[in-house]
């Protein structure tokens, strides 16, 4: 899928960082998995779940792996039948946005994300850093001009967009699936949490330019990682094999950059996966049927939503590896 209107999806590639990881799979692996008290069991042909239960309550939880290959085959016959009889579905959460707050934030400050006249994003980088953000673009089939008078963070952000179109990513699979599937079936469905992420926007703007260079060369290490790994990731995730997950998806380097350098948004990662749990552990105590979509990180990394909610002495049965 092609991108589209690129102002808008730098806000939404602004927010992203500090809602979810940032437009695909990403390129720090995880280090140290989580070891939850899993079940395991052999899952049907499909995406891998994951069965949560507590008296008569059980959510099933579809773990998802960021952008994949538009056209991607995968079971979703699987999770029609997964839909039969749940009440609700729990959805990651979103940015709080509105269309006129999202206007006047790029109307004022657009300008931010361009260098001063005279400027040129290569010729402000070092030696290494150019030699490895030319290499990488270059592979991107992308020219010097597309990113000439984008700041760093600009430049960032844009070889996100820039991928997506290279290899032909997609966020919609599996989200929009099942939206549809929901709407038919009269499912309610709703993120777990909105996140208002104007202010910390414009606390990211406000990062000096050796720090968005410092974010920019996670940046690239993303891209190189994600040209290799994302497609894989993705191809392991449709058949339920989360070996082959695992060993293909990693954590973003560029939204621990931005993270770690802004005050504002410190603490996102950690607070993504205590409302994920909570919301879970919320519907654990409804009677019936619900179903969370999570991504794979905060998912199954160690002190991720699992192990807490194994803590918690929820039943677990999950894919066998």
């Amino acid at each position: 899928m092609k991108s589209k209107c690129y102002k808008r999806t730098t806000l939404a590639a602004l927010a992203l960082c500090f809602v979810a990881l940032p437009l695909t799979v990403s390129a720090q692996p995880v280090e140290i998995w989580g070891t939850p008290e899993v079940v395991e069991v052999k899952a049907a042909p499909g995406p891998a779940v994951w069965h949560l239960t507590r008296g008569d309550s059980e959510v099933w939880i579809l773990g998802t792996v960021g952008g994949m290959p538009d056209g991607l085959k995968w079971n979703k016959d699987y999770l029609a039948e997964l839909l039969d009889g749940t009440h609700a579905i729990l959805l990651p959460p979103r940015p709080s946005v509105g269309v006129f707050e999202g206007a006047w934030f790029l109307l004022t400050n657009g300008s931010k994300l361009s260098l001063p006249r005279g400027q040129t994003l290569e010729g402000s980088l070092s030696p290494d850093l150019r030699n490895r953000f030319v290499a990488i673009r270059e592979r991107l089939d992308q020219s010097e001009s597309r990113y000439r008078t984008d700041t760093p963070l600009r430049a960032a952000l844009r070889l996100f967009q820039d991928l997506q179109d290279k290899l032909d990513l997609t966020r919609d699979e599996p989200r929009d699936p099942i939206s549809r599937l929901a709407r038919a079936s009269r499912v309610p469905s709703k993120p777990i949490a909105r996140y208002e992420v104007l202010d910390a926007a414009e606390d990211v703007l406000k990062l000096s330019l050796d720090q968005q260079r410092a974010c920019l060369a996670q940046s690239v290490e993303d891209i190189d990682r994600q040209l290799t790994h994302a497609i894989p990731a993705a191809e392991a995730w449709a058949i339920g094999d989360i070996r082959n997950v695992k060993a293909n998806y990693a954590e973003s380097r560029l939204a621990d950059c931005v993270i770690a350098a802004v005050h504002s948004v410190a603490g996102i990662n950690e607070r993504n996966v205590a409302d994920y749990t909570s919301a879970i552990d919320t519907a654990l105590n409804t009677p019936g049927k619900s179903i969370a979509v999570i991504d794979i990180g905060p998912l199954l990394r160690r002190g991720g939503v699992l192990e807490r909610l194994a803590a918690l002495h929820v039943a677990i049965e999950g894919p066998a590896e």
